[in-house]
């Protein structure tokens, strides 16, 4: 069977009911994995080292290195990416999975196209261990192609999805990898920068499943204070000078609004929050999102909201406050008007005036 020069780096923590499955999706690929690393971070809820033995064990492809204690996920991942050695690299979950023909479509378009930093297909997911695949179709392209950081940055809607990338590992080393200070945004982070340095390609199909678990891991990606620190450090990285050549397409692309009110609650901590650089990442929401946060206790998230609002803000939330009371006026007209025009129908009629003579006739005698 052929192989190609691939590396697939497995990161697990008690995951032993799904990693048959991601495994084994692995091994039947049409075109094989140099290697496959699998980094086991220090489970104990399940029998995870039994189930990656047996499967080492049966074919020498499987390495498995076993995280003495509890390091997390993206630095499991980092440290799977610095012993892998295939010039490409798949970074999956062993929640996720594979489907049929990934690693051969993947790479044959990435040889082709030797600019390109990676390879996605299309983000299908499923929600649950057995609900049904949805597929999720680009719009880009109807066969695979390459396309370059210009062409990225105008087509992308905000994320390119990590179960479903094969990276030139050297792009993603140069990236900085997975940065562990970005939580759960790293694999976003690390993947747009090699997309925006050195464009991509697509194969428009589903070819992988991202499965969807109230405690995944992307599923604590919430509102609050941890989010709030993930996005200013995302604001940090951003404006480093490592990132200087990548950081207008993060700001034109505007797939940073895609995380919402966090952002501006993250931009407001910063001494330079009213500097163009830190401004361009926060234009583009839609005017209900700045509205939100013109009652949020920080006098500076308020500050930027009404900024963003403009200097009309105000008159303009006047008159569509205006308008809608207008609408209500009309439409409680309208309800009157209705009641006073006659049913269909002659007995329905009758009743009608029969009921309107009763009523001029109370009338009369009070």
């Amino acid at each position: 069977m052929p192989t190609a020069d691939l590396s697939v780096v497995m990161a697990n923590y008690n995951h032993a009911r799904y990693l048959p499955r991601a495994l084994d999706a692995i091994l039947a690929q049409s075109v094989q994995a140099r290697e496959i690393i699998v980094l086991d971070d220090a489970s104990t809820k399940d029998n995870s080292l039994e189930v990656l033995a047996e499967y080492a064990r049966r074919d020498p492809a499987i390495r498995v290195i076993r995280n003495e204690i509890n390091l997390g996920v993206v630095p499991s991942y980092n440290k799977g990416l610095a012993l892998a050695s295939g010039g490409y690299v798949l970074l999956a979950a062993a929640d996720d999975y594979l489907l049929p023909g990934f690693i051969e479509k993947s790479v044959a378009v990435l040889d082709q196209h030797p600019r390109a930093g990676l390879c996605y297909s299309y983000d299908s997911y499923c929600i649950g261990d057995n609900g049904p695949v949805e597929v999720n179709p680009s719009g880009w392209c109807d066969r695979p192609a390459y396309f370059p950081p210009d062409e990225v940055c105008q087509l992308l809607r905000c994320v390119i999805p990590g179960h479903a990338v094969v990276c030139r590992r050297e792009r993603l080393v140069q990236a900085g990898g997975y940065r562990p200070e970005l939580a759960w945004y790293s694999d976003w982070f690390a993947f747009l920068t090699v997309a925006f340095r050195h464009g991509v390609c697509h194969v428009p199909q589903t070819l992988a499943i991202r499965v969807l678990l109230a405690d995944g891991y992307s599923a604590n990606a919430r509102h609050g204070e941890k989010n709030v620190a993930a996005l200013g450090e995302f604001l940090a990285r951003i404006t480093a000078p490592e990132y200087a050549d990548v950081a207008p397409y993060f700001r034109r692309n505007g797939a940073a609004t895609f995380f919402g009110t966090d952002l501006i609650r993250a931009a407001a901590l910063r001494d330079d929050r009213w500097s163009p650089e830190i401004l361009g990442f926060l234009n583009g929401f839609q005017p209900q999102v700045y509205e939100e946060l013109l009652a949020d206790p920080n006098p500076m998230v308020r500050e930027l909201a009404a900024f963003f609002l403009g200097p009309f803000w105000r008159e303009a939330a006047r008159i569509r406050a205006e308008c809608e009371a207008e609408i209500e006026r009309l439409r409680a007209e309208l309800d009157r008007v209705w009641a006073k025009v006659p049913p269909p129908g002659a007995a329905r009629k009758l009743r009608w005036l029969a009921g309107l003579a009763a009523k001029r006739l109370r009338r009369s005698a009070g």
